[in-house]
């Protein structure tokens, strides 16, 4: 006959509670209940809690009626004839705690993660790099999680969570404000989607605010400072190539992932109903799959002139290789060009290895996203162009992205209307 006993191994504080299945005189399965007591609390001579107190009398009912399932399931499967083993032991164990399948469960936050990435990649509207920032934020929630030793749950992820966890990338990561802010913004459109596909979500995720990622600290080349640029003379010749290349980029307002691959098969022409002709560069940008078309600004046009109406060469036949040569050289260009006034910005920190908001010459600020910046910037200060004719350019989805990224506030907005309000004053008094 089948027979239940519980006992401890250890003599701690929190001692584990173990439970032994005797089946016969040769087989007896053992494996702990995770289930943990004070081995004071615990009696030799029942082998179950002691009745001292209301904790110890609820867990000795809970492991009675721990003892009456696992006879009643050895009964059924013995005369089903199955094979018992630890196995068979730690499922039922499972079964009766309502445990959950940490590699399959997928209201487990990692777990939905990984699903949802491995359903997104199949989408052509999400692109690699977006693939890239949500597998990142499962590596930085994993690391988060294994320091906390818990396994979150969906609905476990409340807004205490959410602060911890920016709070974490920020003292532990050494992460920018600006940069958690992103990660929290990611992991609640994983949270919504869950919630959207039928998942039970903590309560508080709807209300909270993960703050912006705007800062005030945005760095752009303004018409004044590109036209010293343009002024530079060097007999470097990656040098003028760099100089050339962030001319145009800041005319064409793109990313350098999209900009340094540009060549004139791209470029075509098109004539309006007045029979004027344009020339447009049409380009798939990499990072959102948007197609955009941008026509050619003059600056750029003398550009393409130098190089037999083509743009310049590049500096590397490896992407990355490129990417770090046009960073490295338009730094040494924007120095050239007398770009050192002192202005705060985010700048790499050699020594800690991360990046820091520092106040420092702006040529040392200066990157190759300052291209895509300074042309969003420049023209939108220009009344002759809408937003909407802008975004359709730099690829933003919605103004407040827009405007966000360029590093307006309400300030601004306030002066933008002061002034407007004053135009339409005097144009009234004339």
């Amino acid at each position: 006959m089948a027979t239940i006993r519980y006992y401890l191994r250890t003599k701690s504080t929190n001692s584990r509670i173990q439970v032994q299945l005797s089946i016969s005189r040769d087989l007896k399965l053992r494996t702990s209940t995770d289930l943990v007591i004070n081995h004071s609390d615990w009696s030799s001579d029942t082998n179950l809690p002691k009745q001292n107190n209301p904790n110890n009398k609820i867990l000795t009912r809970q492991l009675r009626e721990l003892s009456n399932t696992l006879l009643n399931d050895y009964n059924s499967d013995y005369a089903a004839g199955v094979l018992f083993d630890t196995n068979w032991l730690k499922e039922k164990l499972d079964k009766f705690f309502g445990r959950i399948d940490e590699k399959e469960d997928d209201n487990i936050f990692l777990n939905y993660i990984g699903n949802f990435v491995d359903f997104k990649k199949g989408i052509a509207s999400y692109t690699a790099s977006t693939i890239g920032k949500y597998n990142n934020l499962k590596v930085r929630f994993a690391e988060f999680q294994k320091k906390r030793k818990k396994n979150y749950l969906l609905e476990d992820i409340s807004a205490k969570v959410l602060i911890e966890f920016k709070n974490y990338l920020i003292v532990d990561c050494g992460l920018l404000d600006t940069t958690a802010t992103r990660f929290i913004k990611n992991l609640k459109t994983v949270i919504f989607d869950a919630r959207n596909n039928g998942k039970t979500i903590h309560h508080q995720i709807a209300g909270f605010s993960t703050g912006t990622t705007n800062s005030e600290h945005k760095v752009f080349l303004s018409f004044q400072e590109i036209e010293k640029i343009k002024n530079v003379v060097t007999l470097n010749a990656d040098w003028n190539l760099a100089k050339d290349w962030l001319i145009i980029g800041c005319y064409l307002g793109q990313r350098a992932s999209d900009l340094l691959r540009m060549n004139k098969r791209m470029i075509y022409t098109k004539t309006d109903t007045d029979g004027n002709a344009f020339r447009f560069i049409e380009i798939k940008q990499q990072k959102t799959g948007e197609k955009v078309v941008i026509p050619l600004h003059h600056e750029v046009e003398e550009i393409l002139k130098k190089h037999n109406d083509d743009f310049p060469p590049v500096f590397a036949g490896n992407i990355d290789s490129n990417f770090v040569l046009f960073n490295r050289h338009i730094k040494k260009v924007c120095e050239l060009a007398g770009l050192d006034d002192k202005v705060k910005g985010k700048a790499f920190n050699e020594i800690d290895k991360k990046n820091e908001i520092t106040e420092t010459e702006k040529f040392k600020l200066v990157s190759s996203h300052i291209c895509r910046r300074s042309f969003a910037t420049n023209f939108y200060g220009n009344k002759m162009f809408t937003t909407p004719q802008l975004m359709a350019i730099t690829g933003h989805k919605s103004e407040a992205q827009f405007l966000n990224y360029i590093g307006r506030t309400a300030d601004d907005w306030a002066m933008q209307t002061a002034k407007t309000f004053r135009e339409l004053s005097n144009q009234k008094i004339s």
